[in-house]
C-alpha cells in the first residue's frame, strides 16, 4: 500500500522535511507522495484526495490535515495542470500571474469581504457541511480498497460546537478524536521546535505556529501508535 499525504502549509512545511517519507517507513509503506498545497481549502483536500484515488491503481492510504474551515476556493486562475486546474483560496493564495482575464485585486477584495460577512453567525453549519463531505470521502475511499486517516491541524473556531448533536457524525476512527483533536496545538504542547517566521509577518497564535520542517519525530509516533489501535489500515 502507498502513502499520500495532503492538506495545506503544515502538511506542505512536514513534507519539506520528509516528514511523509519517516511516516511510510514506520508504517511499512511505499512511494509517499504529498499532495499539500500552502493556503489550500478544506474543499481542495478532498477534492484533490479523491482525484488521485481515481487516478491511482493501487491501494494507498491518504493521511489529509485539514484546515481551517473558513477557507474557500473559486476557480478564477488559468491551470497550470489539470489535476489542480482553476481553483484559488484569494484570501490565503497569491496565484496572480494566473488570474483569469478581467480579474483584478478589487475582485478578489470584494470576495474576501463578503466571504467574511456570510461567515459571521454560520460556523455550525459550515462545519456540519465539512463533516459530511468528510463522510462521503472516507466511504468512498474505502469502497474502493484505500484508508485514510483524518484530522485537524490548527483551527479552533468551531471546537465549542463539536458537541451539538448536528456534528456527532464526526465520531468515527478515520477522525482523530471526533475533529477535536489539533495536531500544530499538540505539538507546541510537547514543545516541538517552532518555525522562525520571516520579519514582519503578520502575528500567528502560539498554538498555530508552524513547526519546524524535519522536527515530526513526534506527530509521526502520535499518528503511528493511533493508526495501530484504531486498526485503520487493517
Amino acid at each position: 500500500m502507498n502513502l499520500v499525504i495532503n492538506g495545506c502549509s503544515y502538511a506542505e512545511s512536514y513534507a519539506n522535511g520528509q516528514g511523509h517519507v519517516d511516516l511510510a517507513k514506520q508504517l511499512g509503506l511505499d512511494c509517499p507522495v504529498s499532495l499539500a498545497i500552502g493556503g489550500s481549502a478544506n474543499s481542495r483536500l478532498l477534492r484533490t484526495t479523491l482525484k488521485h484515488s481515481y487516478q491511482t491503481t493501487l491501494p494507498t492510504f491518504y493521511v489529509l490535515g485539514m484546515t481551517f474551515v473558513s477557507r474557500l476556493e473559486i476557480p478564477i486562475c488559468e491551470p497550470e495542470n489539470e489535476f489542480e486546474g482553476r481553483w484559488v483560496n484569494p484570501q490565503n493564495q497569491e496565484f496572480r500571474p494566473r488570474w483569469q482575464h478581467g480579474w483584478e485585486q478589487v475582485d478578489s477584495n470584494q470576495f474576501v469581504e463578503t466571504k467574511l460577512k456570510s461567515e459571521v453567525f454560520s460556523i455550525l453549519d459550515r462545519t456540519e457541511d465539512l463533516m459530511y463531505r468528510m463522510l462521503a470521502t472516507i466511504t468512498d475511499l474505502k469502497s474502493r480498497g484505500h484508508r485514510v486517516l483524518m484530522f485537524q491541524q490548527a483551527d479552533n473556531l468551531y471546537q465549542d460546537h463539536l458537541d451539538d448533536p448536528r456534528l456527532k457524525l464526526f465520531q468515527r476512527p478515520e477522525i482523530i478524536n471526533g475533529f477535536k483533536w489539533r495536531a500544530i496545538a499538540w505539538q507546541h504542547e510537547q514543545k516541538v521546535q517552532p518555525m522562525n517566521y520571516a520579519p514582519g509577518t503578520q502575528y500567528v497564535p502560539a498554538d498555530m505556529i508552524h513547526p519546524e520542517s524535519g522536527h515530526h519525530a513526534l506527530i509521526n509516533d502520535y499518528l503511528t501508535n493511533y493508526i495501530q489501535e484504531h486498526k485503520i489500515l487493517a
